[in-house]
């Protein structure tokens, strides 16, 4: 039996409730909702039924400034539609990405993990992922992101196109090996300096003991 169409109070209070996570992303709030996957997810749903009932609501969510948005067809994982946000995240233009797919812009190192997740959708083992990977952009430079998606099916339950939130994790990625560096050099370091200590003592050591000799008197 078909699910019947929600009733205008029904998509208030559904919209109610979403107002927090989009204001959040206007904000640029983006950790504050992207870190939560359900969150993250209970928005994408929101998006889908965007989609089902009105195109004009669809593009408002879409093009949620905070954050990039991806549309694309399955199997191919085409590239169907994309924001403004994700052409700032990929460094290619709208019409460029139109062209490409989603793992086409997976760093080669990262594809294979990445076609796993969504296998597992294609065959109906889930119906939304979470993951972080890396993407080639345009001028060939790497950057990391967040990735929060959901695949859409049609009445007998096949995948006809995927939805998903991109956020840019790079800055964060970048403070987190800069803080590991720092500690393992801090850890490096420890040893010389203990050693100088060490050597300094040694010195002190040897000069104290010499001072305690005792002297002979010339004749």
């Amino acid at each position: 039996m078909n699910k019947s169409k929600p009733t205008y109070q029904e998509l208030e209070k559904r919209l109610a409730a979403a107002e927090p996570i989009i204001e959040a992303l206007k904000n640029h709030e983006v950790d504050a909702v992207v870190g939560e996957e359900k969150i993250a997810f209970l928005l994408l749903r929101e998006i889908e039924e965007a989609l089902r009932i009105s195109d004009a609501g669809f593009r408002a969510m879409f093009e949620l400034s905070g954050i990039g948005m991806v549309q694309a067809d399955a199997p191919a994982f085409r590239f169907t539609r994309v924001n403004q946000k994700f052409c700032e995240i990929a460094g290619y233009s709208a019409e460029e990405l139109l062209t490409k797919t989603y793992i086409g812009l997976t760093h080669p190192q990262d594809r294979q993990r990445d076609m796993r997740e969504l296998t597992r959708m294609l065959r109906g083992k889930a119906d939304s992922w979470s993951i972080e990977k890396r993407c080639t952009r345009k001028d060939g430079s790497v950057v990391f992101v967040g990735i929060n998606g959901a695949i859409l099916r049609d009445g007998t339950g096949r995948a006809v196109r995927i939805l998903a939130m991109i956020s840019d994790l790079t800055a964060s990625k970048q403070a987190e090996q800069e803080l590991r560096d720092a500690k393992s050099s801090a850890k490096k370091g420890k040893p010389t300096r203990l050693k100088k200590v060490a050597v300094k003592k040694a010195r002190d050591s040897a000069s104290t003991k010499s001072s305690d000799k005792p002297r002979l008197n010339k004749r």
